[in-house]
């Protein structure tokens, strides 16, 4: 019998980042296996085909890497959860909420022998559905993409600023309004809908769309770009800071949920709420040479706190402890 096997989620084109974080970590751990679920976890059946699968794998301690929290509906003998965020549950409503809640959280939750969560904000979005006695520990991710500093001179006529996301909560449609009064390039790393191409083309900016990149071109769109806008409303963690941040690209982000605690020093907070207060950083950022020079050293030290051998040297003392 195995003694740790860590568990993946089906694989997707357009979601990679759970399974970036943990691939970067593998070589630090000791485990036994990394296996990925056999189906999407796409209605009943799949998900309990995938349960079923799970139980047949024979292991002291399995490791639920993320999205997939229905797989301890089973209560196996020993299993770690990993819960990245509950932005899931924050898009639902009324009795879909509810059953949500039972069925992603509560049961799993109740179901794990621990459940580690990658900021202090996702801990308290947990803890703000109930009074788990199943312990929660934090432990934040690591930097993903094998990127290193690189110089770059700012363009300050038509900065290149980068966006990655096109979902709701990365709030695309207010960084679009508040560069609408700026000479920029702004390359945006998502799906375009038609909605957003009118918003784009209404503010007459110079935009760019691409979407499933390799790990090697994402590196080469933070060396290109000037720098990172990533204002999101709402975050578990926000991998984009720290990327930009090691290869030594000026960051601005929001001032609310986990991206202060992930920026720390090495970004300028705005609130992503308002318009003026994007523009107005933004502004800054292409004006202030002193600023942005503080930024990027201070952002070079704070990825130090994510280097993946810290990262994974926490896991492998809760792997040793259970």
């Amino acid at each position: 019998m195995s003694l740790i096997k860590i568990i993946n989620r089906r694989r997707s084109l357009r979601f990679n980042s759970i399974e970036n974080v943990f691939n970067v970590l593998i070589p630090f751990l000791k485990v036994d296996e990394v296996i990925e679920l056999p189906f999407h976890s796409r209605g009943v059946f799949d998900r309990i085909k995938n349960i079923w699968f799970l139980r047949k794998q024979k292991a002291k301690l399995i490791h639920i890497s993320g999205h997939d929290h229905y797989l301890l509906w089973y209560p196996f003998q020993k299993a770690i959860l990993t819960i990245h965020d509950i932005e899931a549950l924050k898009r639902k409503k009324g009795l879909k909420r509810w059953l949500f809640q039972k069925l992603w959280f509560d049961w799993p939750i109740s179901n794990a022998k621990v459940v580690t969560t990658i900021s202090d904000f996702s801990k308290k979005e947990i803890l703000s559905l109930g009074n788990y006695k199943t312990p929660i520990q934090v432990i934040h991710n690591p930097l993903t993409l094998p990127i290193s500093y690189t110089p770059k001179k700012f363009n300050k006529v038509k900065s290149r600023i980068l966006h990655i996301g096109t979902k709701a909560n990365k709030n695309l449609e207010r960084l679009i309004q508040a560069l609408s009064k700026l000479n920029c390039e702004l390359v945006i790393i998502g799906h375009k809908n038609d909605k957003l191409l009118n918003q784009l083309h209404k503010a007459k900016i110079d935009f760019t769309f691409k979407s499933n990149l390799s790990n090697e071109e994402m590196v080469e769109e933070y060396k290109a770009c000037d720098l990172l806008a990533f204002v999101s409303i709402y975050e578990g963690f926000g991998l984009p800071i720290i990327e930009a941040q090691a290869a030594g690209r000026t960051v601005i982000t929001s001032s609310v949920a986990s991206m202060p605690e992930v920026a720390g020093d090495g970004a300028l907070l705005v609130n992503p709420y308002s318009i003026e207060d994007i523009r107005n950083g933004i502004t800054r950022l292409i004006e202030e040479e002193k600023l942005r020079e503080t930024l990027i050293k201070n952002g070079l030290k704070n990825i130090e706190r994510f280097e993946p051998i810290i990262i994974a040297k926490k896991y492998q003392a809760l792997y040793n402890n259970l």
